[in-house]
């Protein structure tokens, strides 16, 4: 199974609560960028989990609006991938996917959810950093990880 975890694109600072921070303009030509490198990296993405805060939402529409990547009609939205989600969960989640023959998943999401998440997959002791709109890809088979690809070029 081939994973892409990706943090947000940039957001703005202030907002009345966490999860109603929206992208920067920036933030939004980040997920473009990363459409298009979806776009060489994979041609179909089996599914998609999306946290529900709104900068990760926008994240995947704008990356979405601009990949030739065929993606699923539907998005899960999930609690588990927010902020200080459930990695353990995730894990367990995507070894269900992976048993029931899925081949590529997109994950967007935030820090620290993003490292934790690459971290566990690849039983890594040391976390990897992400930048605003990083896509990781972890190609993984149920039980250990290989981590491919940790930074995508800044805009």
């Amino acid at each position: 199974m081939r994973i892409f975890i990706m943090r947000h694109g940039e957001a703005e600072q202030i907002a009345k609560t966490d999860s109603e921070r929206n992208l920067t303009l920036h933030g939004r030509q980040q997920a473009e960028e990363q459409g298009t490198w979806l776009s060489e990296a994979a041609n179909h993405i089996d599914k998609v989990i999306v946290s529900p805060y709104n900068r990760a939402l926008q994240t995947y529409d704008h990356l979405a609006g601009n990949t030739e990547t065929t993606l699923p009609s539907e998005i899960e939205t999930w609690e588990a991938v927010t902020p200080y989600g459930n990695s353990t969960m995730v894990v367990d989640y995507l070894t269900t996917l992976w048993q029931q023959g899925v081949k590529n998943v997109l994950i967007v999401s935030h820090l620290p959810f993003v490292e934790d998440l690459v971290t566990a997959l690849c039983e890594s002791p040391q976390q990897v950093g992400f930048s605003t709109g990083t896509i990781a890809e972890v190609t993984w088979e149920g039980e250990e990880g290989e981590f491919i690809c940790s930074d995508r070029p800044e805009i």
